[in-house]
């Protein structure tokens, strides 16, 4: 993460110490370990939206902090109406402060579920949560990512096509508009914390490919993988899919 980005990111919430990002629930101090799991989804050849089947052969993510709020989450109709062309910030509320995870890491999420680091919180209810990426990558898939802060391979099938394909995105391609590489308002189920316990996190690249048109994709040469493009229209729908609160999903579990 750039070092402007990381110091507007880093800002702690309450609970943490004397700044608050969120005014905190003022419930009793908790332990949170986390866990970060791939969808089973993902695990088996899935159909995406556009109708391509996909097998997913490597998924690596650069995960950040990750903060949990008592807020409701951005719901199917507020994403429709946040994409619009009459979009503007303030739909979703975080509400208090219920937890976070500050430290950086990295992921490949076929070799998942795998613990990551301790969290801090406090009891209360959390409905909601914010993921966010980090660059440059860190942890144990830091070099699969090589710089990137996600990278898939696989390969996509309909009908008579297949297409060999690999994408990854940069920092730069998946920061909001306040210019921070993060997704707000995501779904946090069983979200009663009333003691210690894990948070996890399952990451959805069914979401991430599910508006990818392949067939805007150059066949492969002898089978091998095809990058797609930045800018070009394969791209963007990759990029919308990491950008959608429904791509990360959690959940508290004793």
């Amino acid at each position: 993460m750039s070092t402007q980005s990381s110091a507007r990111i880093g800002a702690v919430i309450g609970f943490t110490c004397g700044c608050s990002e969120a005014p905190n629930t003022g419930g009793e101090r908790v332990t949170l370990a986390t866990r970060v799991e791939l969808e089973e989804k993902a695990r088996a050849p899935f159909t995406t939206g556009l109708g391509w089947e996909v097998t997913i052969d490597e998924a690596y993510v650069s995960i950040g902090e990750l903060r949990y709020f008592e807020g409701d989450p951005v719901t199917a109709w507020r994403w429709l109406e946040i994409e619009s062309a009459h979009a503007h910030p303030g739909h979703y509320q975080e509400g208090g402060a219920v937890g976070e995870m500050l430290e950086p890491t990295s992921v490949d999420l076929l070799a998942s579920p795998v613990e990551t680091a301790l969290g801090k919180g406090v009891t209360g209810v959390a409905s909601s949560a914010r993921f966010s990426f980090h660059a440059p990558p860190t942890g144990p898939a830091s070099s699969a990512l090589s710089g990137s802060v996600v990278r898939v391979v696989g390969t996509a099938t309909k009908d008579a096509l297949v297409r060999p394909f690999a994408v990854s995105a940069l920092e730069a391609d998946v920061l909001d508009t306040e210019g921070l590489p993060q997704v707000e308002g995501c779904t946090f189920e069983n979200g009663g914390v009333d003691a210690g316990g894990t948070v996890v996190l399952e990451v959805r690249p069914s979401v991430w490919l599910d508006q990818v048109d392949f067939s805007l994709v150059a066949e492969s040469a002898g089978g091998a993988p095809v990058e797609l493009p930045p800018g070009e229209i394969p791209h963007k729908g990759f990029v919308r899919g990491l950008e959608k609160a429904a791509a990360y999903g959690f959940s508290f579990r004793q």
